[in-house]
C-alpha cells in the first residue's frame, strides 16, 4: 500500500464485514485479540491513526486474499 493513501474508518468497518460476514460478535473477538503480524498488539489499537489504520488494513487484505492465517 502506497503512503500517500489514507484509510477511514468506515473502509475498515467495511473490510472486516466482509470477511467475517457481518458477524459483530466475531469482528469484536478479533479486534481484541492479540496478532502476530501485529507484534502481538490486538486490532483495535490499530484504528487510532491513518498510518495505524493502513497497517491493519493490509493485514485484511491480506487475509481477504488467502496470504496469512
Amino acid at each position: 500500500m502506497q503512503n500517500n493513501l489514507t484509510c477511514s474508518e468506515l473502509q475498515l468497518e467495511h473490510e472486516l464485514n466482509v470477511i467475517f460476514n457481518n458477524d459483530k460478535a466475531q469482528i469484536n473477538e478479533w479486534l481484541d485479540t492479540p496478532i502476530p503480524r501485529l507484534s502481538g498488539q490486538c486490532p483495535r489499537s490499530f484504528l487510532v491513526t491513518d498510518e495505524k489504520r493502513k497497517e491493519l488494513f493490509l493485514v485484511l487484505q491480506q487475509m481477504k486474499f488467502g496470504e496469512m492465517a
